[in-house]
């Protein structure tokens, strides 16, 4: 192993992963690696269903300013694989990720051996990369994102996590997070841990119950519009909020104006973002996230607009149940595009949906670019979409 696309190749070429009972195979790696995780400074650790990105984003920009050397991990990357593991907005360098990585497949080798045929998956093995490398690094906090859910996510080993974040909850991975959002906010909730404190978004009040309750604390939100917003898009007002709750949880002496500025310098790529004066890419990637995208878009800044929606969607994502909101504003209209998802997953049967609803379709996002002609053009869905049209039209 000697570039980094073999590397990335290599922890692509990991299982996928699904529904898991125990944390027994990050454990079993972990251990073999040196056990990386104890060696980690405090950390703010982050879940929800939206939302989770970009509160990361904007906690770990304003513990920068304040001077804490601080490492991110986020999920999943927009245009750089190594986007997803970063030190003071640094990312993670091609040397390292390759090193890291190549020192992991050989120990694989033997833990593949002993755990064969449940071997550690994709997202473990990047965790174990990511782990590694923060410990060798020697920095003062991190902001680590959840994969899925929390309860068994392969982030979930940290001694040293001082804050829980929930942003949301919504009805998203319900084949491995349960049906309800009961279940879903008792997953999330796994991440909490003794003595932590626990920072929560705008959640349902049966969510809020579950995780009261297994919080054993006060669970903490932050107050809107105290301050800028600092990312765009409406639905930022409540990331902005949560992670100013989430900072102040983790350092009480943090000061206004590294706060300030920490939101100013927060960018995040495929959230609300103006690749063109009338290209939109967001990634919407669930109903949740489309009915937030579409209030952020019934604003007054662009009530005069007219608005197509391109939607590339994995199937097991239920944007559908927002459409009905959205169609009837006379102002919006919704094409529908095939998108083949990472790992095999489903595209949304665009046919199928596309007739219960009456919207269109096309054969590709490319046609479907270059046939409408509004006044805003959003490209929304998947964020592996979008990550793939914002290559494109950037680069053009």
């Amino acid at each position: 192993m000697k570039t980094i696309a073999e590397a990335i190749n290599f922890i692509h070429s990991r299982p996928k992963g699904g529904r898991k009972e125990s944390m027994d195979r990050m454990y079993a790696l972990l251990k073999s690696l040196g056990n990386p995780q104890d060696k980690l400074p405090p950390a703010i650790h982050v879940t929800g269903t939206n939302g989770k990105g970009s509160v990361a984003t904007m906690t770990s920009n304003i513990l920068r300013v304040a001077g804490y050397k601080t490492g991110l991990f986020v999920s999943p990357y927009i245009i750089d694989f190594r986007e997803r593991i970063q030190i003071n907005n640094e990312l993670i360098s091609e040397a390292h990720l390759v090193f890291i990585t190549k020192q992991i497949a050989e120990i694989l080798k033997k833990v593949d051996t002993q755990l064969a045929p449940d071997i550690p998956t994709e997202f473990e093995v990047l965790t174990a990369v990511m782990f590694t490398y923060f410990a060798e690094q020697k920095l003062d906090a991190l902001v680590i994102e959840v994969g899925i859910g929390g309860q068994l996510d392969s982030t979930n080993v940290m001694p040293n996590a001082r804050v829980a974040v929930i942003t949301s909850i919504g009805l998203d991975h319900q084949a491995l997070l349960g049906n309800t959002i009961e279940e879903i906010a008792w997953q999330k909730a796994g991440i909490i841990h003794n003595n932590m404190s626990v920072v929560i978004g705008n959640l349902p009040e049966n969510a809020c119950r579950v995780i009261a309750d297994r919080a054993k604390v006060s669970l903490i939100q932050g107050s809107l519009n105290v301050f800028d917003q600092g990312l765009p898009g409406k639905y930022q007002i409540q990331n902005t909020a949560t992670a100013v709750a989430a900072v102040e949880a983790f350092d009480r002496n943090i000061k206004i104006i590294d706060i300030q500025q920490g939101l100013r310098e927060s960018h995040f790529a495929a959230r609300f973002e103006l690749i063109k004066p009338d290209v939109m890419i967001d990634g919407a990637h669930n109903a949740q996230g489309l009915k937030e995208l579409y209030q952020a878009l019934n604003t007054p800044l662009y009530q005069t607009m007219t608005m197509t929606l391109i939607i590339g969607s994995l199937i097991d994502k239920n944007v559908v149940s927002a459409f009905d909101d959205i169609l009837k504003n006379k102002r919006f209209q919704i094409v529908l595009v095939p998108f083949a998802g990472p790992n095999g997953r489903h595209s949304l049967d665009i046919e199928t949906v596309a007739q219960k609803y009456g919207v269109e379709v096309a054969d590709n996002w490319h046609e479907a670019y270059h046939q409408h002609h509004t006044d805003m053009i959003i490209f929304t869905g998947s964020l592996y979409f979008v990550s793939e049209v914002r290559g494109e039209i950037c680069q053009n």
